[in-house]
């Protein structure tokens, strides 16, 4: 006899001892439990949500899920829930196992399993009179093969269990069939903003401060920290190197979208189509509103339509919707036409990288909502003077959306460190302009 024990609100709801034979691992014992109480198998897979996992405990040893097929043991097998966050006892080792995970752990055969050689269908049929080796031996290979699978169909079911992937809203009538663009591009480069450098976000090390008011650690044991400077005087002079007026020299061969160099070939930039243009790319669309472009033509910067910081969002509505293959060329350009620098100390030190993150969503509008159709972020950066104008543009593609109307465009300012007179200029958006 073998005996499986419930704790807590288990043991409440299902019985808190169970008595079985002839089980060959833990494994065994979960299934048994889930095929008695198919309740039981439901509250496992769901218990994640409200926060509880599991330790499955024999023989005074907390078990990880590969260990479940070891063999049963002496010893009483027991479940207990256990809160989230509450710790794995009196070490920090000791696993606490998902309730999803376990239920599919416990359902997943082992080499050849319920198939294999010893199995229900396995070799075991060779003394029934009548099967041949050769059908045993097919019965096997057959049999291992459909446990992998349904194995992995388990666990990748219990994966979207545990991550469940968001889904697009149901608009009715208007399907969605394909995809539209979706990129994510890569921001400025340089820590010290547009300055040098590769950008980082990610933790840099204990860092120094210096200041007045700021709160002074109590550190216990090891640890590694930065120090808070109380007080600094630092000159620097070197007469032998003057200042210099820029980091490199200004110009279009500077320019970077995402990251990459930007030139007149329409080319992936961070997984975003771009290429650099006329000041009259849009101009020369010379189909009429609505049919192919839509001229725009506001500006983000000082005399603009907004100011040329982070937040601010211009939006249009006009441009008709098509289905066909033109979809897939949906083209936003856009006009730098005060220059792009920044300085590195105050206004009149030397001058380094500008850049503008922004990002641009393209929506639908349907009888019942507006749906998002494509979006993508993207960062311009380089060093032109005011003197320096450039047109460039991106290219989208849009996915099948029935009984689509309208297509808005909206861009907003993500992050940007320019001088102050920096315009961006959202100049127009339609079907294969490039």
């Amino acid at each position: 006899m073998q005996l499986v024990l419930l704790a807590g609100e288990l043991g409440e709801k299902y019985g808190k001892q169970h008595e079985y034979y002839n089980l060959r691992t833990p494994a065994d014992a979960i299934k048994l439990l889930c095929f008695n109480y198919p309740k039981l198998k439901q509250e496992l897979i769901e218990a994640h949500h409200n926060g509880i996992g599991y330790k499955v405990i024999q023989g005074g040893a907390s078990m990880r899920y590969d260990e479940l097929h070891l063999p049963f043991g002496s010893k009483p097998l027991m479940v207990v829930p256990v809160i989230a966050g509450s710790g794995g006892g009196d070490s920090p080792f000791i696993p606490i196992l998902a309730g999803a995970g376990l239920v599919a752990a416990s359902f997943l055969f082992p080499g050849a399993g319920l198939f294999g050689t010893t199995g229900l269908f396995g070799a075991g049929t060779a003394g029934v009179a009548g099967v041949s080796s050769s059908a045993v031996l097919t019965a096997t290979t057959i049999g291992t093969a459909l446990s992998a699978v349904g194995a992995s169909l388990i666990l990748s079911g219990t994966a979207s269990l545990i991550s469940p992937q968001p889904q697009l809203p149901n608009a009715g009538a208007n399907r969605i069939r394909g995809e539209g663009t979706n990129v994510r591009g890569a921001g400025p480069e340089g820590v010290t903003r547009g300055g040098s450098g590769q950008q980082s976000y990610a933790f840099t090390g204990p860092a120094n401060t210096v200041g007045t008011g700021a709160t002074i650690p109590v550190i216990y044991g090891r640890v590694i920290t930065g120090g808070h400077l109380l007080a600094a005087n630092v000159e620097v002079a070197d007469d032998s190197d003057p200042l210099k007026l820029e980091t490199q020299r200004p110009g279009l061969q500077t320019l970077r979208v995402n990251g990459e160099k930007l030139t007149r070939e329409l080319k992936s930039l961070g997984g975003l189509k771009t290429r650099r243009g006329e000041d009259n790319l849009a101009v020369n669309a010379s189909d009429s509103n609505n049919d192919r472009r839509m001229v725009i033509n506001k500006v983000f910067g000082p005399d603009g339509d907004k100011p040329l910081r982070e937040g601010e969002v211009l939006q249009k509505t006009g441009l008709e919707y098509y289905r066909s293959d033109r979809r897939k060329k949906f083209d936003v350009i856009f006009q730098i036409d005060k220059g792009l620098f920044d300085f590195a100390g105050a206004s009149g030190s030397t001058k380094i990288d500008g850049f503008i993150t922004y990002q641009i969503k393209l929506e639908v509008n349907t009888d019942e909502s507006d749906i998002v159709a494509a979006s993508a972020t993207a960062t311009i950066q380089g060093l032109l003077l005011q003197s320096h104008d450039v047109t460039y543009a991106h290219r989208l593609e849009m996915p099948r959306i029935g009984d689509g109307k309208k297509v808005k465009i909206i861009v907003e300012i993500m992050d940007v460190a320019v001088y102050k007179n920096a315009r961006l200029r959202l100049q127009a958006y339609g079907y294969d302009l490039l």
